[in-house]
């Protein structure tokens, strides 16, 4: 019997896995610190929410277009493009930080930029994925890439915090725009997938994804509850500041919680993988969406880092248990030549929504206070663990770890 030599194994693959690691972490160092820095400047948690709105502007005007050229195009030198202008805009800002111009209007407009990079290169990414391992390690790439995801969680708002505090935002920012070289450098070695999957015809339309997804019942509610998903993991990087000031500590600290949520990720992918996997087949992901409102409820009622810390691990497990489910069932059932574009569909449900979310719950924060408004987001949770439940019978499917 030929032995499984696992995706790692894999050339291409292994490339990939590093770079994208690399990539991951300096994103999640610079989300932790874009928001700390604007606290800072502005002392108010609107501007970090307007902030965060602008990154993810781009994905509601882009999503739909990127994942039809992700579908029709070159899924690697789409990737490599969107890496390399990321690392322009990330570049930009640590100059305008270093030489002290930098203020709340030009933070915004890069923030906007590095949103149009991320619009295309997810589905991209996502897409791309299946043609870089044969189709029997398909499962263990996709949980391998999600780890990547939720290891730079996990560690990149700690190297924000510590950035932060010892040394400044400009070797943050930095350290972010260096995070991209290796994606780069790993995407021109690959250059061509070694496993190119067949399609069952040519591209189609872009809308024609779009339709797909909807009539589908099961992706179709996978992608809406993940809209609900979004809107409730908030005030992880819009509060977390105020909340690291609500504490006495520097807003800086507000990386520890984010760390924490990342962490908390990571043992969903891990050492909770037999919970996850039950939770997947059972209850396509409600119990998940129950942890991770409960969670925000511990985290808003929380009067200092000791409690906040467990509360936010409970929020990271939660939120990977559901999202587990939600892109098991996707990505069983979507056809090979859609799936460009309804990764797209993904990516617009996990991060378009946020554009409201951020400015709502910033507002809430700086109004209600800090505590209050990550209390209140737990209601979207609990209403997509209700709507879940009702609307989806049992998948008795592999499961599959997310990238967002």
């Amino acid at each position: 019997m030929r032995q499984r030599t696992g995706p790692l194994a894999r050339r291409e693959f292994r490339l990939y896995f590093a770079g994208n690691l690399s990539s991951n972490v300096g994103n999640w160092l610079a989300n932790v610190a874009l928001g700390v820095y604007v606290h800072d400047l502005t002392g108010s948690s609107f501007w970090v929410g307007l902030t965060n709105a602008a990154l993810f502007v781009p994905v509601i005007l882009f999503a739909l277009p990127a994942g039809a050229l992700a579908d029709r195009g070159n899924r690697v030198r789409i990737l490599r493009l969107s890496q390399i202008m990321a690392c322009a805009c990330a570049g930009t800002l640590t100059v305008l930080v270093a030489t002290g111009v930098a203020n709340r209007y030009a933070v915004v407009g890069i923030a906007a930029g590095l949103g149009v990079t991320v619009a295309f290169a997810i589905p991209a990414m996502q897409s791309m994925i299946p043609s870089l391992v044969p189709h029997e390690e398909l499962t263990d790439a996709i949980g391998l890439n999600a780890l990547t995801f939720n290891i730079a969680r996990a560690l990149g708002p700690v190297l924000a915090a510590a950035a932060l505090t010892w040394v400044g935002a400009t070797f943050a920012f930095g350290l972010n725009t260096l995070s991209f070289v290796p994606l780069v450098v790993a995407l021109a070695i690959i250059r061509r997938p070694p496993f190119p999957r067949a399609t069952e015809g040519p591209p189609g339309p872009m809308l024609e994804g779009l339709r797909y997804a909807w009539s589908n019942v099961r992706i179709r509610t996978m992608l809406l509850g993940m809209v609900f998903v979004s809107i409730s993991l908030d005030p992880i990087t819009t509060v977390a500041p105020a909340l690291a000031r609500s504490y006495g500590l520097a807003s800086g600290a507000a990386g520890w919680i984010v760390s924490a949520w990342g962490a908390g990720a990571v043992a969903g992918i891990t050492l909770g993988r037999r919970f996850v996997n039950r939770v997947t087949r059972n209850g396509v992901g409600w119990v998940g969406l129950v942890l991770q409102a409960a969670g925000l409820v511990g985290l808003g009622a929380a009067q200092a880092m000791l409690g906040a810390i467990p509360a936010a691990l409970v929020i990271g497990f939660g939120y990977i248990t559901a999202a587990i489910a939600f892109v098991t069932t996707i990505q069983s059932e979507v056809p090979e030549r859609l799936r460009g574009r309804v990764m797209a569909l993904w990516t617009l449900s996990f991060l378009g929504p946020r554009v409201i979310a951020a400015v709502v719950d910033g507002s809430l924060a700086d109004s209600a206070g800090p505590h209050v408004a990550t209390a209140l987001f737990a209601a979207p949770a609990l209403a997509a663990a209700w709507f879940v439940r009702r609307s989806m019978p049992p998948v008795d499917v592999e499961p599959v770890a997310p990238a967002a």
